[in-house]
């Protein structure tokens, strides 16, 4: 009766907290891409919503990025030449697969037209910045709507049940979500359609299906984790270095279980048949697979660079212009929530620590800061969960008022500096890079690695966080794409009739579960 009444709390929180989180992250989207990579996979995916190849495609001519020749000339683009005319492309068929409904559905109902999501010019100080938003497809504008928020909310709601699984309290699995929701990059990163959104997703809920093996021994529950993280890989292939850490932590688990043989390969087989999946579709692509492919990945991140590495992983914890510490405060509580988490599960702690160190000394390695224009470590954000949920050993251990009081104010600062990215387009106005690029980050310096001058990585002054307070509070240029669309009076109406509503009935359930959980210890 227990299990039973556990497990439908579990569901219940998890609706409401997908529903309030989807709510805020809909209600903070721009609607529109920031970056080249987002553009990329748009690209792929109108072609496999359509079934229509580009019109610039020539077979047997065309190679991957032939799209964009402003860029790559088709007389010094090295890329191989391309088989297949919808796969023609560098993003992942995964990532554009998902995004493929969302641009069915507002091309089949026209919920977002151009008339809709038309701008006035005179919305900005750069006219240029009003035509390039009107000139967007509204598919895109649908999709870019919604897509971050709904992967975003649902690995903040799958966190829930993560927490769950280690035994956390009801309110203290809500607490770790929302802080992970909304004092953490993952708003800013919500407003957006990278792969990275997606394949934080993907291994949050392969991680909970591994829980739930560890807690069953089903083999079941670790195909479908193998499953989940092999979709993980086919997004973002540095998916693995979370999954490296895993498959060593799932051999000390097999150790006290039986049947270790037939759980061994329940796991292995799903993620090898992963990687050949990627040698299939690099084969529909571009044919005969090049040997050297499966380096260029790695390849980017691994030269000789500028920066030391010790000081590149450094960087990307605490430098003011990019660092994770600095951009998402709530994660410096990992300086005692670790030590306290460790206590009582010690091998997950080991795991999360070597997640973490894998994607440091991953990126730690790069010869240049890959990622920016970005807000923090984009590159990051897949191991920000896994920081955040040993904090929940600290608040269930720490009862101090003081503890309470540090946890709201780092939550409310990660928060205030989230919405400073999401209220404004920092890409645009901030950085400079696809407007005039007069003014912006870029042009402070000379030429340095990634065009990025080291004052705005190392210092506060230029730090794109400075600037983006400075910019929001003396010239705020709003970017919130249903602010545009209902006007100041009928947003708030709407997201006060939609949010209030479902915070009342959060509260009163876990009211209710107080009371039962009273009842039942009474009746034990």
């Amino acid at each position: 009766m227990q299990k039973y009444h556990k497990i439908n709390l579990n569901r219940r929180c998890f609706l409401l907290v997908f529903l309030i989180s989807f709510s805020v992250f809909v209600f903070s989207s721009d609607g529109h891409r920031y970056t080249f990579d987002e553009g990329i996979a748009q690209d792929q995916s109108i072609r496999i919503a359509t079934m229509q190849p580009h019109p610039n495609y020539v077979q047997g001519e065309s190679r991957i990025f032939f799209e964009y020749t402003w860029l790559y000339p088709p007389s010094a683009n090295p890329r191989s030449i391309c088989e297949n005319a919808i796969l023609c492309s560098q993003a992942s068929v995964i990532h554009s697969l998902t995004q493929t409904p969302f641009l069915i559905l507002n091309q089949n109902l026209h919920i977002i037209t151009n008339e809709i999501k038309e701008i006035s010019p005179y919305d900005y100080d750069d006219q240029s910045y009003a035509l390039w938003r009107n000139s967007l497809n509204p598919n895109f504008t649908f999709m870019e709507l919604f897509y971050g928020p709904f992967f975003s909310a649902l690995s903040v709601s799958t966190l829930f049940l993560v927490s769950r699984t280690f035994n956390f309290s009801i309110k203290t699995s809500l607490l770790l979500s929302f802080l992970f929701g909304f004092s953490t990059i993952l708003w800013a990163y919500s407003q957006t359609s990278l792969n990275s959104v997606l394949s934080t997703f993907f291994i949050l809920l392969g991680f909970l299906f591994f829980r739930n093996f560890q807690n069953t021994s089903s083999h079941y529950h670790l195909v479908l984790s193998s499953i989940i993280f092999g979709l993980a890989f086919l997004t973002r292939q540095d998916s693995i270095l979370f999954i490296i850490p895993l498959f060593f932590f799932m051999l000390y688990e097999l150790r006290n279980k039986n049947k270790k043989i037939k759980h061994f390969f329940s796991f292995i087989i799903p993620l090898t048949s992963s990687y050949g999946i990627s040698l299939l579709i690099d084969y529909v692509r571009v044919g005969l697979v090049n040997s050297s492919a499966p380096l260029t990945y790695a390849s980017y991140v691994g030269g000789q660079g500028m920066i030391p590495v010790h000081l590149n992983m450094f960087g990307l914890l605490f430098s003011p212009g990019v660092g994770l510490m600095i951009f998402a405060p709530i994660l410096i509580t990992i300086f005692f929530s670790f030590p306290h988490f460790y206590k009582n599960h010690k091998p997950e702690c080991i795991l999360f620590a070597s997640v973490v160190g894998f994607f440091l000394l991953f990126y730690g390695s790069s010869g240049t800061w890959h990622g920016l224009n970005a807000w923090g470590p984009r590159y990051l954000v897949p191991i920000i969960p896994f920081l955040i949920l040993p904090l929940g050993s600290s608040i269930e251990k720490i009862k101090h008022i003081s503890f309470k009081i540090s946890i709201t104010f780092l939550a409310i600062l990660g928060a205030f500096f989230n919405l400073l990215y999401l209220i404004q387009d920092v890409s645009w106005f901030i950085w400079g890079i696809l407007g005039s690029r007069k003014g912006g980050l870029y042009d402070i310096g000379d030429a340095a690695n990634l065009w990025v001058s080291p004052l705005v990585l190392w210092t506060f002054e230029f730090s794109q966080l400075t600037h983006s307070f400075v910019w929001a509070s003396t010239r705020l240029q709003p970017d919130i794409l249903l602010l545009h669309i209902l006007g100041i009076g009928l947003y708030v109406l709407i997201l006060g009739i939609v949010l209030i509503p479902l915070i009342f009935l959060l509260t009163r359930f876990l009211k209710n579960n107080f009371q039962i959980s009273e009842n039942m210890q009474e009746n034990d």
